[in-house]
């Protein structure tokens, strides 16, 4: 490059970035009405709305709340997915082969141990036979899974906690 082209083009750098056009100090903004105010009669009609919302949540809530949800960890061991399973004490639910069965829940806190301990009874439903035999009946511990294992060639269980106790 000729140092008359190198001249030219740092004039012409120089005035794009010192010129008055560009500059925003010299923008005068005048007569602009706030806009926030024509919104505030909306804000009004969406906080109620919102109330409602909240309410109807609460109430939903307190139905909830009247259950125990057993929390449990499943692994499939051959696909080594995890999934967590949530069922109400009492009910049964499926997990692969696995027809879990939680039927008592309780919060235990001592100075050497706390957490939940529940009692669980799983049936593996692979088998073709009728006869449904207990693969696991017993309780669990969710700070020591050591205490009681579910051992089972394909899954495996852990109490993560309880719900509403």
């Amino acid at each position: 490059m000729k140092l008359g082209n190198l001249n030219l083009s740092l004039f012409i750098l120089i005035l794009f970035f010192f010129s008055p056009i560009n500059s925003q100090d010299n923008i005068i903004l005048q007569d602009l009405e706030p806009t926030f105010e024509e919104e505030a009669d909306t804000n009004e009609i969406n906080n109620e709305e919102e109330a409602i919302k909240i309410k109807s949540k609460e109430k939903k809530n307190k139905l909830k709340n009247e259950q125990i949800i057993v929390n449990l960890r499943a692994l499939d061991k051959i696909t080594a997915k995890t999934s967590d399973i949530n069922i109400n004490l009492g009910n049964k639910k499926k997990f692969g082969y696995l027809e879990i069965f939680p039927k008592n829940c309780k919060k235990v806190i001592e100075k050497n141990y706390s957490g939940f301990v529940v009692y669980l009874q799983v049936k593996d439903l692979s088998d073709k036979k009728d006869e449904k035999v207990f693969v696991f009946n017993g309780w669990t511990f969710s700070s020591n899974r050591t205490l009681a294992p579910f051992d089972h060639p394909v899954y495996d269980l852990w109490i993560t906690g309880c719900e509403n106790i």
